[in-house]
């Protein structure tokens, strides 16, 4: 604040290890909501919740950095303050990328170096050889791939345990497979290898990848199983929550097993 007012300033040079830190941590906490590409529309918004502001309206650009630091700081609406999650340093930094960001979706040619040109994204698209209407359906989420073909993801559907065969020893090219005993406990009890990697395409955008959350948006999951019981954790996971706020959505592509290996991951420390 500068005379009462947001001020719109830096208290530092904003050096490029400035921006990239505050890439950084932006893709981590902020991304998920209002996307890399800062236009609101990240990942939780496909799941379900409100959709985040874009950075990109008029009101937003002619905002002050001050008003960035301030909202990280103490929160504006539905969004939660991220003043235990990004220290001040960190806030400023956030606040000078997202200028970045606004400053890459309306670059004009006085603002990049000699020699250097500003281009349309659409037309970026077609010297690569895709589609000028490749991006038009984008959302900027964090971790949904493109493909130029445009088959769907298959991230988060893992094989059934019935589509998986285990090999006699010496049937594999010579390698020792596992003990049928080993096996079918393993699979009884949930791999919690498996179950982190199931986590990490499905939860980890809401919960955080430690389980923590941030609530009271999104409740931690730690030590989740022993609260509720395993029975809550297996129906939430397969059905979701669509009368909390925001919105839990269900998960139809998770198979029994996986919910098991799911479980077995929240179990572990």
């Amino acid at each position: 604040m500068q005379d009462g007012v947001e001020g719109d300033g830096m208290p530092f040079p904003v050096t490029e290890t400035v921006l990239r830190r505050g890439q950084e941590r932006y893709n981590v906490y902020c991304s998920p909501c209002h996307s890399r590409v800062g236009n609101g529309k990240g990942r939780i918004v496909e799941r379900g919740y409100y959709q985040a502001t874009s950075f990109h309206s008029d009101r937003l650009r002619r905002a002050p950095l001050g008003h960035f630091f301030s909202v990280i700081t103490n929160g504006y609406g539905a969004m939660p303050d991220y003043a235990a999650q990004l220290s001040p340093q960190d806030r400023w930094a956030v606040a000078a990328y997202i200028r970045a960001l606004q400053l890459s979706q309306s670059a004009t040619q006085q603002d990049v170096p000699p020699g250097k040109t500003v281009s349309p994204i659409d037309s970026v698209s077609e010297q690569s050889g895709l589609p000028a209407n490749f991006l038009d359906s984008w959302t900027g989420s964090p971790v949904q791939s493109i493909s130029a073909s445009s088959e769907p993801s298959m991230a988060g559907f893992a094989p059934s345990s019935a589509s998986l065969k285990t090999l006699p020893s010496g049937e594999n090219g010579g390698h020792q497979t596992a003990a049928p005993a080993q096996v079918a406990a393993k699979e009884a009890n949930g791999d919690a290898g498996k179950g982190k990697k199931i986590y990490m395409e499905n939860c980890a955008v809401c919960h955080q990848p430690t389980r923590a959350g941030m609530p009271p948006i999104f409740p931690s999951l730690l030590g989740i199983v022993d609260r509720v019981g395993e029975t809550r954790v297996r129906t939430v996971a397969r059905t979701g929550i669509p009368d909390a706020k925001p919105p839990m959505p269900p998960h139809p592509n998770l198979t029994d097993k996986d919910i098991t290996d799911l479980i077995a991951f929240l179990r572990s420390k």
